[in-house]
């Protein structure tokens, strides 16, 4: 199965890496590796992502953040979720975009350099569940909790697709005030 790898904004260097996973047995245990820092990757509930791009684009968001400084959480991965969520507060954004113990289906996201796949490898390794290509990241979409965590109503989808709506809400949070 092909990972699903794209370059970030030149000025970071980086790559981000998408793998999605169905059915996953080992939530709590990924969530510890996450936490103490044996796992160095972001793990978002599959249910919040409509597309690809919207995890690309706050991948790149948090890359460019890293890469100037200006992360607002403690780790390139954290600021993902952060990027993620419409909410300014870090632990909402955690608690929302991050997995919990329930979780069957997630999301991995990983930023590298190119030729790095040493990062692929052990989420590949930590995570027992069944590894499926991103093109059906929609089958696990909730189009329903997406309307509502990022406030769209019927009217915006008349006018925009559902991810133009949330990706426009992740580029321009800072510049939004929160309803």
């Amino acid at each position: 199965m092909d990972n699903y790898c794209v370059e970030l904004d030149q000025e970071t260097g980086l790559h981000c890496t998408l793998l999605l996973f169905t059915n996953v047995t080992n939530i709590s245990k990924v969530r510890e590796k996450i936490i103490i820092g044996k796992l160095h990757c972001c793990v978002v509930k599959a249910s919040l992502i409509s597309d690809a791009f919207q995890a690309v684009v706050a991948a790149n968001k948090a890359a460019v953040n890293a890469k100037q400084n200006r992360l607002i959480t403690r780790t390139v991965y954290t600021e993902i979720l952060y990027c993620l969520s419409m909410s300014k507060n870090i632990s909402r954004s955690l608690t929302d975009y991050g997995i919990s113990n329930s979780d069957k289906n997630i999301l991995v996201i990983l930023i590298h350099k190119l030729d790095e796949e040493q990062p692929i490898l052990e989420v590949l390794g930590s995570i027992k569940g069944e590894r499926i290509p991103i093109s059906r990241i929609q089958e696990f979409t909730d189009v329903n909790l997406i309307k509502k965590t990022y406030k769209i109503d019927e009217d915006e989808l008349c006018v925009s697709s559902l991810t133009d709506a949330i990706v426009s809400r992740i580029s321009s949070k800072e510049f939004m005030s929160i309803k």
